[in-house]
């Protein structure tokens, strides 16, 4: 392809976008692929037309045999008669040599029909290829959107970890371990606190329990 070809393809396709500085190959690819089908369809519109012809030269060509045919009949008429007068073998003469012209012109029209049979031949296998080339490069397409699609998730998740300091992570687990250490000692330690209450406030209670008997008792 032409630089030339290349600059307005990548023209049409507008703001393409650029990886590592070179142009998206998925928009290219797109793009390619849509100029493959304008060809495509072009060959197909080529091909009908071509094929039109070659029925139209066959259609003539039939024709002129007819006529061709026609004629020498009519003059075989007059010529089979027993008597035949000079103006009627003139007559049988012209009608022959228009037969004959009738004929040349149908061999025309038959050459003229096989040379269009040949390039529509040439167009056929032109449109068969593109198909192949399109179906190809649609299925290539489609795998490269897909790669093109996990890579970029790959670089977002790396992208992301690379802004991630494991130093930070780690003093910040570090942080929270000495957090929850502290509110478990806490705990402990109002637990302890409590207990302690209640053992002081149960040897209280026995304390004034004794005395109250010592009393009864005259002790």
């Amino acid at each position: 392809m032409s630089l030339l070809k290349r600059i307005l393809r990548i023209t049409k396709a507008e703001a393409h976008a650029v990886v590592d500085k070179l142009e998206d190959p998925i928009k290219v690819t797109e793009e390619g692929i849509r100029e493959l089908k304008k060809e495509l369809n072009e060959a197909i519109e080529s091909l009908a037309q071509v094929k039109a012809s070659q029925i139209r030269f066959e259609k003539e060509a039939i024709n002129e045999r007819e006529r061709a045919k026609m004629l020498v009949k009519r003059a075989e008429e007059i010529l089979a008669k027993a008597e035949i007068s000079e103006k009627e073998q003139k007559k049988a003469a012209e009608l022959l040599e228009k037969a004959e012209i009738h004929e040349r012109n149908a061999r025309s029209f038959e050459e003229q029909a096989e040379k269009q049979k040949e390039i529509a031949l040439k167009l056929q296998a032109k449109i068969e290829e593109l198909k192949n080339t399109i179906a190809k490069y649609e299925a290539e397409l489609k795998t490269l959107k897909a790669r093109y699609s996990t890579a970029k998730a790959v670089k977002k998740i790396n992208k992301q970890l690379a802004k991630v300091d494991p130093s930070d992570t780690i003093a910040m687990l570090e942080r929270m371990k000495e957090k929850v250490e502290e509110e478990e000692a806490l705990a402990t330690a109002y637990e302890e606190i409590a207990r302690e209450e209640v053992e002081e406030s149960e040897i209280g209670d026995t304390a004034k329990k004794l005395e109250e008997l010592k009393r009864r008792l005259g002790m």
